[in-house]
């Protein structure tokens, strides 16, 4: 499937949404993860969930 077919049909239909896991730290613990369309390939890095634990930013 081309990609104008699959962008027009994530315009029409909707993004497909698949939940994908981060690399792992160099440590070996989790870091969270995104979103990303099954059919066009897009990334959502706003929705998905972050790792918990020491290191990260504090807001």
């Amino acid at each position: 499937m081309n990609n104008l077919k699959r962008f027009t049909v994530c315009k029409l239909a909707g993004h497909d949404w698949a939940k994908v896991a981060y690399p792992p730290s160099p440590d070996g613990e989790a870091s969270g993860t995104f979103l990303r369309c099954k059919r066009c390939q897009k990334e959502n890095h706003e929705a998905g969930t972050s790792a918990r634990g020491g290191g990260g930013m504090i807001a």
